[in-house]
């Protein structure tokens, strides 16, 4: 009598879950680098759009012809009067800012810098842009 085969045999149905284990565990390192790449563009987008308020404050400033030019090192360090905190979605962020004329524009031109950083953790963004001083 001929011998029928029916179904899988263990070892057949061993190497496919294997294989599906395999293929399940490859994609969830995926998604898990996918939401960790998330996460910081996010971070990134929230410290540049913290950033550019300043920038559009300082602006303002200086068309109004009332900035002030900072200490040189005022990105660095908290200088009085360059710095302030800021809360985004339940994180602080220290915002410093450097305001420096440029050379050869004489007193007509400044320069603004904004540097945003976590107040706990690593990373920062800066955004820079040049504006006319109009002096009072």
């Amino acid at each position: 009598m001929p011998r029928r085969c029916e179904g899988f045999t263990l070892i057949e149905s061993l190497v496919a879950m294997g294989l599906v284990v395999a293929i399940a565990l490859g994609s969830a390192q995926l998604f898990i680098l996918a939401i960790a790449r998330n996460l910081s563009a996010r971070e990134q987008l929230a410290m540049s759009l913290l950033a550019s308020t300043v920038v559009h404050d300082l602006a303002t400033a200086a068309a109004d012809g009332t900035i002030v030019i900072s200490p040189s090192d005022s990105l660095d360090r908290t200088a009085v009067g360059f710095a302030d905190t800021a809360v985004d979605n339940g994180r602080r962020y220290v915002r410093r800012w450097r305001v420096s004329r440029v050379r050869d524009y004489e007193d007509d031109v400044v320069g603004i810098v904004v540097r945003v950083m976590p107040a706990s953790g690593a990373g920062d963004v800066r955004v820079a842009t040049i504006r006319e001083w109009r002096r009072p």
